[in-house]
């Protein structure tokens, strides 16, 4: 069955930010992978870092300045992939909403975040690798359902790892699945009731779930929702292991799933 649900704690909350970590070090104890929620309401700068995990960075709202010996703005439905000993900052010209995740998870001690005014001594791991950009695809595009990619097979080519924004727009439920891969859930709004053999698992706004591979779970939505799916490896249909269901999401409009296999397929994933 599903892990036990964890609420997101607040692990910044600064006047013009809050930093809500649903799974990692505070909030699971999991040195995996962190996963947060950021909400960032004025404009701001950030410090200079060169980290000893990767970063995927999904901006849902506003923009994100991502600085390293030049300057890349990362609009809303795009997300940047930083790589590890990458020095960087990412600053925020205005309010925005982001998603983070570390691999492995974050931490002060392996941030490496520079002190202003210090020398900068470039840590043994500096690499000189570049940010690299990435466009949201919307892979599920049903009646009550959107699934809209930032990283994974689709959108960035990333097989390793996917990241994505869902939204239920009115109650509805999926098919039942036994993915090949690990997810972690983030729940922003609404709430996700997971069905499995055990009975159901409920996850509200501001919680966290983590989906073992191999767990046969339910997706219910008794309400509108927004949540964001994280897998390892990245989510591909057949991997999924979904059995179809009449009058489940995805099978209300049976173009959805013939568009999902064909947008992995051409991606060269199935």
């Amino acid at each position: 069955m599903p892990s036990a649900v964890v609420k997101g704690v607040n692990v910044v909350e600064l006047a013009d930010l809050t930093i809500k970590e649903f799974h990692g070090g505070v909030s699971t104890k999991d040195p995996k992978l962190s996963a947060v929620h950021e909400t960032i309401t004025a404009a701001s700068v950030s410090p200079w870092r060169c980290p000893e995990f990767t970063e995927y960075i999904l901006v849902i709202e506003g923009e994100a300045h991502v600085e390293t010996d030049a300057v890349q703005v990362v609009t809303a439905g795009s997300g940047v992939y930083l790589p590890r000993g990458c020095r960087v900052r990412v600053n925020f010209p205005g309010p925005a909403q982001v998603i983070a995740i570390c691999l492995p998870a974050f931490s002060p001690t392996i941030e490496h975040a520079e002190q202003e005014g210090a020398v900068a001594v470039a840590p043994a791991h500096k690499t000189k690798d570049a940010p690299t950009l990435s466009q949201s695809v919307d892979v599920v595009k049903a009646p009550t359902l959107t699934i809209t990619e930032y990283f994974g097979n689709v959108a960035s080519k990333d097989g390793s790892l996917s990241a994505c924004v869902s939204k239920v727009d009115e109650p509805c439920s999926e098919a039942w699945q036994c993915p090949e891969f690990a997810e972690w859930v983030l729940v922003l709004k609404g709430v996700l009731h997971l069905e499995h053999a055990e009975g159901t698992t409920v996850v509200p706004a501001g919680s966290g779930v983590y989906l073992a591979a191999d767990e046969r779970v339910k997706w219910i939505w008794p309400e509108a929702c927004t949540y964001v799916p994280i897998c390892m490896p990245a989510f591909t249909p057949d991997g999924c292991r979904r059995e179809p269901e009449e009058g489940s999401a995805k099978d209300a409009d049976p173009e959805t799933m013939a568009e999902l296999h064909k947008l992995h397929t051409a991606a060269g994933a199935k």
